[in-house]
């Protein structure tokens, strides 16, 4: 399947992408935009949410439209013979669900469809990995790995009840830290003033008795003092502004220039409860604090990778109580570390995208996110890994998410050729292969 558009309603804001074929990079998109973008995506698949609508092709070619409007019926219709065929994709709870209808469930698509820089990470790397995690006590590491995936379970859990998602926690913090930055900035601003108010009065009003007194000489310090106290109120007065402001962009109306804006905008009207919105925080800073607990035992190996591999970590831990060293990958004495890289990466891609090709119960094929995996890979191999994507976009759809200026810049170069459309929000919008252009709308 392919996605053609994705459009988010919140409010009277509209996000909307129009998505090539082959292959979209949406580009200065940092982690939470990412985060975001992705959710979205996979859950329009799912049961959704209402305000996400989705334009997709089949395996088959027939394009269909999942409508998903705030306060009505969710429905499927059948683009090219004009028919609603909502029956056809309506789970066992009677949701309109793609993935329950492809033998899936959220959780499992999103972690198979996403792809990070972990999934792509090249054979050294992962040997590292294991290495870290084998020399680890393992009794006590997987533990914490299986208390991360539970409470980051649980997050979800608590989000979806509140009609939220887990990545918009990281949304609320990034509300709250901006507004806590803007009382703390007003407050000691309110306490300074009244100080400098008075020391700036006292000084201006001396100056006049002093100069009487003891000439004018005997006036400038005081008359200093009223000036550099002025200016000091001045400046913490313009901090106090600036935190101002950075909340009110944190909560100002949708634009084009920033999906964050938006997602901040979306996420801070969604969950009108102050008591959901304390739950689901709870509940992540539950999740972080098993995080921090994972990077102390496993430094920044990824709980999902760990689990997905804990048969080779398992094994490595037995080697060495053994005392038998690991191999390092035998074409390291033959191939660059550029060459081994691609070698690496791209054979990694390669399955990864394989998979995604017959992800469904039924055989459908599924895009692939794209989650910056590329950004500390070495430039020089960037070219030949990309060109990689390129081709296999022939047979699947892929999405590429960066705030890589290398794949942006390669990116822009690229799709003049047709093959690929890239999505700069707020830049312009480039137009894809059929001429249409793949922008942003607020």
């Amino acid at each position: 399947m392919q996605f053609e558009r994705l459009v988010i309603e919140a409010g009277s804001d509209t996000f909307a992408l129009d998505l090539h074929a082959r292959l979209t990079v949406i580009a200065g998109v940092g982690r939470l935009e990412r985060d975001g973008l992705i959710n979205e995506l996979v859950a329009a698949l799912g049961a959704g949410r209402s305000g996400v609508h989705l334009e997709l092709r089949a395996d088959t070619g027939t394009r269909y439209t999942i409508f998903r409007p705030v306060g009505g019926h969710h429905c499927v219709v059948d683009v090219d013979h004009e028919q609603d065929v909502t029956d056809a994709f309506r789970a066992p709870d009677g949701s309109v669900n793609l993935l329950a209808r492809a033998g899936l469930n959220e959780r499992a698509a999103k972690r198979q469809m996403r792809l990070t820089e972990a999934d792509l990470a090249s054979r050294s790397t992962q040997e590292d990995y294991i290495l870290t995690l084998a020399h680890v006590d393992q009794g006590r590491l997987w533990d914490v790995a299986w208390k991360v995936k539970d409470r980051k379970e649980r997050l979800d859990d608590v989000a979806a009840a509140a009609g939220s998602t887990a990545e918009d926690a990281d949304v609320y913090e990034e509300i709250e830290r901006r507004h806590r930055s803007f009382e703390e900035a007003q407050e000691q601003h309110e306490r300074m003033r009244h100080l400098w108010f008075m020391v700036g009065g006292i000084s201006a009003i001396s100056a006049v008795p002093a100069a009487m007194l003891a000439g004018g000489i005997a006036a400038v310090p005081l008359i200093l003092a009223a000036m550099a106290t002025t200016a000091a109120s001045i400046v913490s007065w313009r901090r106090a502004e600036d935190a101002r402001l950075q909340e009110q962009d944190a909560l100002a109306e949708a634009g084009a220039t920033s999906y964050l804006t938006f997602q901040i905008n979306r996420v801070n009207g969604l969950v009108a409860s102050d008591q959901n919105r304390r739950q689901i925080m709870q509940a992540a800073e539950y999740h972080r604090a098993a995080l921090v607990e994972w990077t102390l035992l496993a430094g920044d190996v990824p709980v999902d990778w760990a689990i997905e591999h804990r048969r080779e970590v398992r094994q490595a831990a037995a080697a060495l109580r053994s005392s038998i060293g690991g191999v390092r990958n035998p074409m390291a004495s033959t191939m660059s570390a550029i060459e081994e890289t691609v070698a690496d990466v791209g054979h990694a891609l390669r399955g990864r995208l394989d998979a995604l090709s017959k992800l469904g119960a039924g055989g459908e094929s599924f895009p692939v996110f794209l989650d910056d995996p590329f950004a500390h890979i070495e430039p020089k191999a960037k070219p030949s890994l990309l060109e990689q994507l390129v081709a296999a976009s022939r047979n699947q759809q892929v999405i590429y998410l960066t705030e890589d200026a290398d794949v942006v810049e390669w990116a822009r170069v690229e799709s003049m050729t047709g093959d690929v459309a890239i999505i700069e929000p707020g830049v312009g919008a480039p137009a894809d292969a059929t001429g249409e252009s793949a922008h942003v709308v607020a």
